[in-house]
């Protein structure tokens, strides 16, 4: 497939995409060289992942504040804006200051930062793709595609140029991501306007409703099944003698399955139903893990990478998709960042933890834990299925 081939994003959607490309580029290099980087600088498997998991938790506390007053004062834009500036002199500082301490403070303000921006840049598409007319799936399969180009850059620059090309790039993508803040376009503010302890006290009644639990465990324990994969995913195959420039493939190989589902997300998601997509996804992952923790030959593990599409995209679009449909519409913010929070602060941390604990211990049989996850999510899904009638779910209207 040429990139002359793939769709062009709807008119209203052309502002998103910068945005997207810039984030996408900075998660393909974290994501996949970020552990390595940090093994470099002297982190063991344990320290890792006591740093990740710790990074996670910090979530839990920042990304709904954050996420609230977004909503508040009505400011995604902004705080999208200001944020990412944030991120981006953390990895500044990662340059200019050397030491583990350093380390761990950059990396925490920078978790903090995150903690909401990609929460908040789901929630403006979304809210923006129902209100203009334009497929979510399809702006953001440009995103998807940057981190693809990433995979292949970062990982030919490391190969080439050793795991210090990590920082550089970083700082670049952030940078870029930035810029594309400013291209977004501004918020049309809507003619009743809630007040901040308006939405502060809907945000609480949102984060109590039990059918937006009980989604958010479902999906953030089937997302939380990657954190094996994400932390020492690039490390496994490093042991296995896989190089960069193959580890960068073998990374892209997924994001190639999302970039395809994406491309028809629109339709998926009309047939299939978001609850359905998420347990799909929940059955992808049981397994995926299960064959990947024995270590599969080459020949095989390509094929099970494309299994992505399932155990990452398919559960992505059915959460966002709930979100979009069962959240009242000034809320779409708030449960975004509660939905991330949630997802990486309680069940990414405990799979980040467990999974330092794990690669220290077992290797690649630590995948099987992830099994575990992918398994808990389906039958969570499952009940999610049963019990949700698709409408909105039952939260105070702002006075």
């Amino acid at each position: 497939m040429t990139l002359s081939r793939l769709p062009r994003p709807h008119p209203d959607a052309v502002r998103f995409v910068p945005f997207f490309i810039g984030l996408n580029f900075l998660n393909g290099i974290h994501v996949v060289f970020f552990t390595a980087w940090l093994a470099s600088v002297g982190f063991t498997p344990y320290s890792t992942g006591l740093l990740l998991a710790s990074m996670g938790v910090l979530r839990v506390f920042t990304g709904p504040v954050l996420g609230v007053a977004a909503d508040a004062f009505h400011a995604r834009r902004l705080f999208l804006i200001v944020l990412m500036g944030v991120a981006g002199l953390c990895y500044v500082g990662y340059a200019a200051f050397s030491g583990p301490a350093f380390v761990v403070a950059f990396s925490l303000i920078a978790s903090a930062a995150f903690s909401a921006i990609g929460a908040l840049i789901e929630g403006v598409t979304l809210r923006a793709a129902t209100m203009r007319g334009f497929d979510y799936g399809r702006v953001r399969l440009w995103g998807s595609l940057a981190f693809v180009a990433m995979n292949f850059f970062g990982g030919a620059v490391v190969a080439a140029a050793g795991i210090e090309s990590f920082l550089p790039i970083l700082i670049g993508s952030a940078f870029f991501a930035l810029c594309g803040g400013f291209v977004l376009p501004r918020e049309e503010l809507p003619a009743v306007r809630a007040s901040a302890r308006s939405v502060g006290r809907d945000a609480l009644a949102l984060a109590r409703q039990p059918l937006f639990m009980l989604m958010t465990a479902a999906t953030g324990i089937a997302q939380a099944s990657h954190t094996f994969y994400y932390s020492f995913g690039t490390l496994n195959w490093q042991s296995l003698h896989y190089d960069a420039r193959l580890i960068g493939l073998l990374w892209a190989l997924g994001v190639i399955a999302e970039i395809v589902l994406l491309m028809f997300s629109g339709r998926v998601v009309a047939r299939i139903g978001a609850v359905n997509l998420m347990m799909l996804g929940a059955a992808a992952g049981i397994v995926r893990w299960t064959i990947v923790a024995l270590s599969p030959p080459l020949w095989l593990l390509i094929p099970i990478q494309f299994l992505h599409a399932g155990t990452f995209c398919a559960v992505h679009l059915g959460s966002m998709h709930f979100i979009l449909r069962a959240t009242p519409p000034h809320l779409i913010g708030t449960a975004q960042s509660i939905y991330a929070a949630v997802t990486i602060g309680v069940f990414f941390s405990i799979g980040q933890y467990g999974s330092g604990v794990l690669f220290g211990a077992h290797g690649s049989l630590g995948y099987l834990a992830m099994t575990g996850f992918s398994a808990v999510a389906l039958l969570l899904s499952h009940l999610l299925g049963r019990l949700w009638d698709g409408g909105v779910l039952p939260v105070r209207a702002p006075a």
